[in-house]
């Protein structure tokens, strides 16, 4: 069987609107990052109340959860993160580690009403780390 050239652009150009479907269809729930922003946020928020051990626990067990109902719902899995997206995750981690050191450092100076703001800035970083990171992956998905 042998195509011509016309064919086989069509053919091409079929493929590259499957890769946009496909793109599309694995796009994180809007409400994804904003529940891991709430959870991160809230787990910078946890010197000021106390127990930190079941606060580590249930910030873990709240992040997996919500992964896997995206997981669930989009029917996709996580691939191997490229160099963008291993960078963009170091720096939330240094980023969120930061933001717990202050609410730590807050607490400590009996200051705890202040706490609000690096969970508060925990949250929109995670936010947005999230939303970023989701963007490329579809990116990546359309090239």
């Amino acid at each position: 069987m042998t195509f011509s050239p016309d064919h086989a652009t069509d053919l091409l150009r079929q493929l590259d609107d499957d890769r946009s479907r496909l793109a599309d269809l694995t796009a994180t729930p809007w409400w994804a990052p904003a529940f891991l922003g709430l959870v991160v946020g809230l787990w910078v928020a946890s010197p000021a109340v106390g127990d930190r051990t079941s606060n580590y626990v249930f910030a873990l067990v709240a992040a997996v959860v919500i992964v896997s109902v995206v997981r669930a719902r989009t029917g996709i899995r996580l691939r191997a993160a490229g160099a963008r997206q291993v960078s963009l995750g170091a720096l939330w981690l240094l980023a969120t580690l930061v933001l717990y050191s202050v609410s730590l450092a807050l607490v400590s100076l009996d200051r705890s009403v202040w706490v609000v703001l690096p969970a508060l800035g925990a949250a929109a970083t995670t936010w947005a780390a999230a939303r970023v990171s989701d963007r490329w992956a579809r990116e990546a998905l359309r090239a």
